[in-house]
């Protein structure tokens, strides 16, 4: 869809919805308006989805009984230094998949188990310096907008995501946010599971891949994803990390870490040159067979 079309939308505007015995809503293809969005007035509503939807004018999605929300392929906030706030304090999963305009700011979740952000090329959050900063982001220089309602050292959405047990962020390299979030990075004290793509092995990203890991003090398990989209065969990657060399800065839980890559090419050496600072060493290397081709590290064993 184009942002014209959604403008085309059939809109739902007024009131709240009100409902004592709704428990789940599904929109697709509609313009939500002004207070609709306020679900307070529907106490046992637990699953909300947005799909293909323009909520650009929408404050705030409110709901104190929701456990799961799903928003793809939508628009939110696309007028200059505004972001919708997502307020769903009992919220126990969350996928933000393609959300164009400004990214949504997500406010407490003491409950959220597991999350899913995509941030997508038609995000306003962009870095316009980008180019002329030869492809790297540095957070500072992009954050023109003070459009967090809490000024730029505020967080976005990390802040909100940060009591998950399992999180997934994906994202394109021109894109801002997560590096804009990292700036003040919450500790994700109950993750275990995290899965990246390759906008975080880009060499001006590792500082941000070395970030969250030191911010995850409980992390089990570290997938990255290096393609921006799936490819038909991979080269895949697994190893754990020595305990004894284990960087003091990065969980002692850590005991798998994939990665998964079209090629082994510059990027995938440098990051493969980062995890061996995590106490991964070249002579833990060993090989398989997965798909085409899979390369296998293994903890060496202790007699």
């Amino acid at each position: 869809m184009t942002f014209e079309s959604f403008h085309a939308l059939p809109k739902l505007d007024g009131l709240p919805l009100v409902s004592k015995h709704l428990t789940r809503l599904e929109l697709h293809g509609v313009g939500v308006y002004s207070s609709f969005p306020d679900f307070s007035s529907c106490p046992v509503l637990e699953h909300l989805e947005f799909n293909k939807c323009e909520f650009s004018l929408v404050q705030k999605i409110l709901s104190d009984s929701i456990k799961h929300l799903s928003i793809t392929q939508s628009i939110s906030g696309f007028y200059d230094s505004f972001r919708a706030h997502i307020c769903a304090p009992n919220l126990a999963s969350l996928r933000l998949d393609e959300v164009y305009g400004w990214t949504p700011v997500l406010e407490t979740m003491a409950s959220l188990v597991e999350a899913f952000v995509r941030i997508p090329e038609l995000c306003l959050d962009q870095c316009e310096q980008w180019h002329a900063n030869f492809g790297i982001v540095i957070a500072s220089l992009c954050d023109k907008h003070d459009n967090s309602a809490n000024g730029h050292d505020s967080c976005v959405l990390l802040k909100g995501l940060s009591e998950a047990k399992k999180l997934t962020f994906f994202s394109y390299p021109v894109m801002y946010i997560f590096k804009r979030d990292l700036r003040c990075c919450p500790t994700f004290s109950k993750l275990k599971t995290l899965l990246l793509n390759k906008y975080w092995s880009e060499p001006d990203s590792l500082h941000a891949l070395a970030c969250i890991l030191e911010h995850s003090p409980v992390l089990e398990k570290l997938t990255l994803q290096l393609f921006l989209e799936v490819p038909k065969y991979v080269e895949e990657m697994k190893g754990s990390p020595d305990p004894e060399e284990l960087s003091a800065a990065i969980s002692e839980f850590l005991q798998i870490i994939e990665v998964k890559c079209e090629v082994v090419d510059e990027v995938v050496l440098n990051v493969l040159k980062f995890l061996r600072k995590l106490g991964i060493s070249k002579s833990l290397l060993t090989y398989s067979i997965f798909l085409q081709f899979a390369f296998t590290w293994q903890k060496e064993s202790k007699q």
